[in-house]
């Protein structure tokens, strides 16, 4: 069952990415059309503003998963309801609080918009804040969902409500031209979205409804506070640095800037969306195996998932590598490249962040929060005094090289350290080997795509992006396979794939986390 619902979460989710990503793509190109990339600036500093104010949830929601994981595999309902009903709480308070701290910076809100020409900027601001305030009301219900392993119920839900709402925010902002109509549109579509799937998951779970009647005991609050606490930290830092290069780009280089590195964070979440669906698909079956299972068995599927894990983004990154600078000039024009030495950075960055999903995977469903809480906050603190020393003589290089040199003074190897000594129990020494030899080959593989590819195709057409595309699916795949066709875990993975064909044919073999207990 663990694994089936995993399987079921994989397919839904690329399901939805992909026609999420697409419509997404066009709504990009209509905004830019009608409304000009100063509004995408806008969209993309007030995005991080929101972001950072989250800083109030940040904690619970993992906290929260990491909780129900026990009780909803032992079925332990009055504990389930309990654990709800402290959310539901909780998350009331969180809306009120980050109401309050989005208005109090509304004095400051002009400093942070250096060169800014779009009217209304307070208006949409107070928008975007009545948007994430509204998001808490039913927030505790999806995450009760995604912990019992059917992230697939909100992912089909989400997208057909998606796609329809994207559709009519296009044709709006098509029609008319009015940034202030799409935000409400997507506003009221939201709270619509999510009370309609608040009543699903009570007709799904109708204990929730009941009244509470026992109260949770001090050692689940204490573990709750202590996981919150820990998580809060840790986020702090980790928010911080993820939204501080566009609050820095618009404050020291300009807020159409912002616009353009929109475009290309665009297509890096495209990619990051539908290659990280394979961790966040499985994150919640992997809390359940640490439930259940011994340490070996965890990290004998952590090895697989890190091996998949590392094929996807070494691919992904080679794409985006050599296919960006044509796909942006195809899709809105060529005025709106950054430059190749601006995609490396971005790549860097992506990749690197990318390669350590499985390790946070890890650390998170082992509720692992405690041993590096501080290191974030130290990380972001040295990713934005880079950032902003850089950012003048270098312009947005100098920040990506920020958030690239911090990543890896810190997160990129203490959270591995901690992984391995109190999950794992094993050295730390293998790991980096296997990384370092990973890294090397990604960025081999790019340099020999990226000169053949502006070598024989480096005109920006359609046609030369379809053949830059399919040097990159070749090229790397063949060198891939080649050095890795012996290694246990690429037999692994060949396996799976056979029986999930199997597994389709026949309806009754196991999948993934399962597969080597399977009997198909």
């Amino acid at each position: 069952m663990r694994t089936k619902k995993s399987a079921i979460n994989i397919i839904t989710a690329f399901i939805s990415q992909f026609v999420l990503i697409l419509l997404g793509f066009v709504s990009r190109k209509v905004m830019i059309d009608s409304i000009g990339v100063e509004y995408l600036g806008i969209n993309g500093l007030m995005s991080n503003i929101l972001t950072i104010l989250s800083l109030a949830e940040s904690g619970i929601g993992t906290a929260m998963v990491y909780a129900l994981y026990k009780p909803l595999a032992k079925k332990d309902i009055p504990k389930i309801k309990g654990l709800m009903n402290f959310y539901k709480n909780t998350y009331r308070t969180l809306a009120v609080l980050t109401a309050l701290v989005g208005l109090s910076i509304l004095p400051f809100l002009k400093y942070l918009m250096k060169d800014n020409t779009v009217e209304n900027s307070i208006t949409i601001y107070l928008l975007f804040l009545f948007s994430s305030v509204c998001s808490y009301l039913y927030s505790y219900k999806i995450s009760m969902n995604n912990a019992d392993q059917n992230k697939y119920l909100s992912t089909i839900f989400n997208t057909v409500t998606q796609i329809l709402v994207l559709i009519l925010k296009v044709l709006i902002l098509y029609l008319t031209k009015n940034y202030i109509l799409f935000l409400s549109i997507d506003i009221a579509s939201t709270l619509i979205k999510n009370f309609i799937f608040s009543k699903m998951m009570d007709k799904r779970y109708p204990y929730l409804r009941e009244k509470v009647t026992e109260k949770l005991d001090k050692e689940t609050k204490d573990s709750l506070y202590t996981n919150i606490k820990a998580l809060f930290i840790g986020k702090i830092g980790y928010i911080i640095s993820v939204s501080s290069d566009n609050l820095v780009i618009s404050s020291r280089i300009s807020i159409k800037t912002v616009g353009l590195y929109s475009n290309y964070t665009t297509i890096t979440s495209a990619v990051s969306g539908f290659v990280g669906i394979f961790i966040s698909s499985i994150s919640a079956s992997i809390g359940n195996l640490l439930a259940e299972e011994s340490k070996e068995k965890v990290y004998d599927i952590y090895k697989t998932t890190e091996f998949i894990n590392f094929w996807l983004y070494f691919f992904s990154s080679i794409c985006i590598f050599c296919l960006a600078e044509t796909f942006i000039s195809l899709w809105i024009g060529e005025q709106f490249i950054m430059g190749e030495g601006v995609v490396l950075l971005i790549v860097l960055n992506f990749f690197i962040s990318g390669i350590m999903a499985p390790i946070d995977s890890v650390k998170c469903a082992a509720g692992l929060y405690k041993p590096d809480r501080y290191v974030t906050i130290i990380a972001s603190i040295v990713n934005f005094i880079i950032s902003m020393v850089l950012a003048k003589p270098l312009g947005i290089s100098g920040v990506f090289i920020g958030t690239l040199v911090s990543t890896l003074l810190f997160s990129f190897w203490i959270k591995p350290v901690i992984v391995y000594k109190h999950i794992f129990k094993r050295g730390i020494l293998e790991y980096f080997k296997r990384i370092l030899f990973q890294t090397s080959i990604t960025f081999i593989m790019g340099a020999i795509c990226l000169f053949i590819g502006e070598s024989l195709f480096f005109e920006h057409t359609i046609l030369n992006l379809l053949c830059k595309l399919a040097l990159c699916i070749i090229i790397p795949n063949i060198i891939f396979i080649s050095i890795y066709f012996k290694t246990d875990e690429f037999k692994y993975v060949y396996n799976v794939i056979v029986l999930l064909i199997k597994k389709f044919k026949n309806r009754n073999c196991g999948t993934l986390i399962d597969i080597k207990d399977s009997s198909c």
